[in-house]
C-alpha cells in the first residue's frame, strides 16, 4: 500500500492530508499530490515513502519536505538513471 513508512517498525505513518491536482494533455497525464503525514512519535523518525507504479506509468521528479528542509529528485534522461540505478 503507497504511504510513509517508520523505517524501524514499517508502521505507516498516520495521513494527515492530502490533495490531488491532474492535468490530461492528449496521452500523457500529469499527476501533482500534496501529502502530509504526522510523526506520532516524541523522536524524530527515519521514513521510506512506497509509491507502487504500473510498469506503463513513469515518475519524472519528486519533492519531499522536512521542516525547512527540502529533497528533490528530477528523472532527465531515463537512460542514465538506469545506468546509475
Amino acid at each position: 500500500m503507497p504511504g510513509l513508512y517508520a523505517l524501524s517498525s514499517w508502521e505507516a505513518l498516520p495521513l494527515k492530508s492530502s490533495r490531488v491536482k491532474a492535468c490530461a494533455n492528449g496521452y500523457s497525464l500529469s499527476i501533482t499530490t500534496q501529502l502530509v503525514y504526522t510523526n506520532p512519535y516524541e523522536e524524530p523518525v527515519e521514513g521510506i515513502f512506497i509509491y507502487p507504479l504500473e510498469e506503463s506509468e513513469v515518475v519524472a521528479g519528486f519533492e519531499a519536505a522536512v521542516g525547512s528542509r527540502r529533497v528533490t529528485f528530477q528523472v532527465q534522461n531515463r537512460h542514465r538513471v538506469q545506468d546509475c540505478c
